[in-house]
């Protein structure tokens, strides 16, 4: 072989050995050159609260984009929405509309965006928050190592004076439930059932005068500046407290819980018991139209008829607790947690029934009687009684009157 064929040789396996580094330059580089242009870029994110979110992207000259997409996702939701970001020159603009796709309030929003530049991969950026409060307000904050009250009408005392409820109604339920160590709770009120309203709004909830949010350790209220605030105040911290506290405990459990329970209990921690409950239950006891408690298992009426509903699941809940303790009330908690029926999750947990424990409620706190009771609940089977013996009897007597009547016809003609 000649020097000049070893010489080509040579020269065609030194390119061969340099053409994958040459193709493979181009990937080396891309990451240190997204690094830059992530480096450089510039985000920024507006809200109305209700209203809308602006997001907008600025981007380096020196890295033209082809197209950029953002993606956002309240707290404790799994859905994730998307969008379109529009682009003019180096800047990307995406304008979220909260009244048709809202977001949850008060919780913190997560965001991130999808870019394709018009030379090399596409990419996403790093996942970034912003706390989406109502911000229509000026809030002020009060807050200690379990409590942290917002609020923008009233002085520090009023502030005061929320936190204050907030102790007393985790005191109270630690007094009804065997709870385990709870966890910071937010409480933001409202001076109006109307700025609250167009809060709740967004969640569908229109008709109550607080709400909470057990997932997120947050609850929002109205307490209007009168003479009934401070009522008012004992009465729906406690309520919305206790709320969070079940959820704390006992987790996505909670959504098995009967809502007789859940409510009645709520109720009980309320400071200051509602004197109206009482009216409502001696009327319904004395016209017979109290509400059987299997059919508040589910739901409460949405109708009128749930302030009678409120008020049997408070007294019941009360019941409970005077016979059973905190301990039999717990362990109930824990019976319809785990799945227990409804009606059997109390004989799980108190040996009783829940329609033994009703009879018995009603008639030690309403005085009903137990004869009456007993009727009650046998009246389903006296109605199958009455069809299986009653109706056949009938039918045979008045076959034996026909009988008759043909044999007087027969005699008379004889």
């Amino acid at each position: 072989m000649s020097r000049a064929s070893i010489l080509l040789i040579l020269i065609l396996s030194l390119a061969c050995l340099a053409a994958p580094g040459i193709l493979a330059a181009p990937d080396i580089l891309a990451a240190p050159a997204r690094a830059a242009a992530l480096e450089q870029m510039t985000e920024t994110v507006e809200y109305t609260f209700g209203g809308q979110v602006n997001f907008r992207l600025a981007f380096p000259d020196s890295t033209p984009v082809q197209s950029a997409q953002v993606f956002l996702r309240s707290q404790g939701d799994a859905q994730t929405l998307s969008g379109d970001m529009m682009l003019n020159g180096v800047e990307a603009v995406y304008v979220h509309d909260l009244t048709s796709q809202p977001l949850r309030a008060f919780t913190t929003i997560e965001y991130w965006f999808f870019i394709t530049p018009q030379a090399g991969e596409a990419y996403y950026t790093e996942p970034h928050t912003f706390l989406y409060l109502d911000n229509r307000f000026q809030w002020q904050t009060l807050e200690d190592e379990l409590f942290r009250v917002h609020w923008y009408a009233g002085d520090a005392a009023f502030g005061q004076s929320v936190m204050d409820a907030a102790r007393a109604g985790l005191e109270r339920a630690e007094s009804l439930l065997q709870l385990g160590e709870s966890r910071p709770v937010d409480i933001y009120v409202y001076a109006s059932g109307k700025e609250l309203q167009s809060t709740l709004r967004l969640a569908g909830l229109d008709w109550v005068a607080g709400h909470a949010d057990p997932d997120l350790n947050l609850m929002v209220v109205s307490l209007p500046e009168g003479p009934d605030r401070g009522r008012e105040t004992e009465r729906q911290i406690p309520h919305e407290l206790m709320h969070i506290l079940l959820y704390q405990a006992v987790g996505e459990g909670s959504g098995k819980l009967p809502t007789w329970f859940k409510e009645g209990v709520a109720s009980a921690n309320e400071l200051r018991p509602n004197s109206d409950y009482y009216l409502i239950l001696e009327r319904a006891a004395e016209q017979d139209t109290l509400i059987r408690l299997e059919q508040l298992c589910d739901s409460f009426p949405q109708d009128s008829s749930v302030y009678l509903a409120y008020a049997e699941a408070d007294s019941f809940l009360r019941y409970l607790h005077q016979k059973y303790g905190s301990a039999g009330l717990s362990d109930l908690l824990q019976s319809y947690a785990g799945g227990e029926g409804c009606e059997y999750g109390s004989q799980a947990a108190l040996g009783l029934p829940l329609q033994r424990l009703e009879d018995d409620w009603r008639r030690e706190t309403l005085g009903e009687s137990a004869l009456l009771s007993a009727l009650v609940n046998l009246l389903p089977w006296l109605f199958v009684l009455v069809v299986v013996i009653l109706v056949p009897l009938l039918l045979t007597l008045v076959n034996l009157r026909k009988r008759g009547a043909k044999k007087e016809k027969k005699v008379s003609y004889g």
